[in-house]
């Protein structure tokens, strides 16, 4: 199959990506997805266990995510009413006592962490390398559920990555004043530090601290200090070489006035989509230079487009050269 080519990336990198909120499936619910140019289905057991496999049932093609049904830890195709198992093997014909050996579908690889259900993906099927981190709201009481959203984007996944070293573009874009602003890039972690000043939509002014850490190449969570302490997550998964879903929520320590928590995190919603918004109408109309001109004061684009590069296999990329001006 020809992968179409979008700058010095082929195909799709590896890691874990954030396919849903867990507020978003009940027990006996089954969704499609449709990432990595693959479909598959993803769905909640009986058990209360999410699971995500193929959907096409390899007996006569039906889709088991449009009208199958949960039974167990399983799922029937609303076909024949084969009754795939747990692990993706058929258990059940119902006019057949034989079951053919490669009656199996592919189970993925899937950890339900911080209210958020994330699958792994590498495009050599290879175990995970790098886990995903319990985060504060996870271990410690008195965080709010996440407050999310989602919206699907003509773009790759690194334009959005790069925004980890762009500083500049926080003024121009957002609005925003950064008094400090510092990167690291630590194995498979890309942070950014910040410190300044934000200008909600609504008025007002808020200062910040900001650690907002990717943990591998489509997850960001933000751990911000301002008005109140809030996680933000950021997470932007493939649908193809051109197209991506970008989801993004909050969950804060609420106040003692429950009205006002709940204004807020309306409203801190609100600028997140508001923020990203901003940036789509960049990302959807912009060109991915391999080779970009840069000034001194531009951030480390170079290290980030390397530490990017590493969730790839090596003939699947070239890392580029920059030109600095100063």
């Amino acid at each position: 199959m020809t992968v179409a080519r979008k700058g010095p990336f082929v195909g799709f990198p590896r890691g874990w990506f954030v396919v849903g909120f867990s507020d978003e499936l009940k027990p006996g619910d089954i969704k499609s997805l449709k990432y990595f140019n693959e479909t598959m289905m993803m769905y909640r057991g009986e058990d209360g266990v999410v699971r995500i496999m193929d959907s096409i049932c390899p007996h006569l093609g039906a889709d088991l995510a449009a009208g199958g049904k949960v039974v167990g830890g399983g799922v029937v195709c609303p076909f024949h009413h084969w009754r795939y198992g747990a692990d993706g093997s058929c258990v059940e014909i119902p006019y057949c006592e034989k079951i053919p050996k490669k009656a199996t579908l592919n189970a993925r690889t899937v950890k339900e962490l911080n209210g958020m259900i994330f699958l792994w993906y590498h495009p050599a099927g290879e175990a995970p390398d790098f886990e995903v981190p319990v985060l504060p709201n996870e271990e410690q009481e008195g965080w709010l559920p996440w407050a999310h959203s989602i919206i699907r984007i003509k773009t790759h996944s690194k334009e959005i990555v790069e925004n980890v070293v762009d500083l500049a573009h926080f003024g121009p874009v957002h609005g925003t004043h950064v008094d400090r602003f510092t990167n690291e890039f630590i194995d498979h972690k890309a942070i950014q530090h910040t410190g300044g000043v934000a200008y909600p939509r609504g008025g007002g002014k808020d200062v910040f601290e900001l650690d907002a850490t990717y943990y591998g190449p489509g997850f960001q969570i933000s751990d911000m200090r301002g008005y109140m302490h809030s996680m933000l997550v950021n997470a932007h998964t493939m649908i193809d070489e051109n197209t991506l879903d970008l989801r993004f929520g909050v969950s804060i320590k609420p106040l003692p006035d429950k009205e006002a928590t709940e204004n807020i995190k309306k409203m801190y919603v609100e600028n997140l989509t508001v923020g990203f918004l901003e940036d789509v109408q960049i990302w959807e109309n912009k060109e991915y230079l391999e080779r970009p001109l840069l000034c001194a004061a531009d951030g480390p684009i170079a290290k980030l487009r390397r530490w990017y590069a590493q969730f790839y296999h090596p003939e699947h990329f070239e890392v580029e050269s920059v030109t600095h001006v100063n």
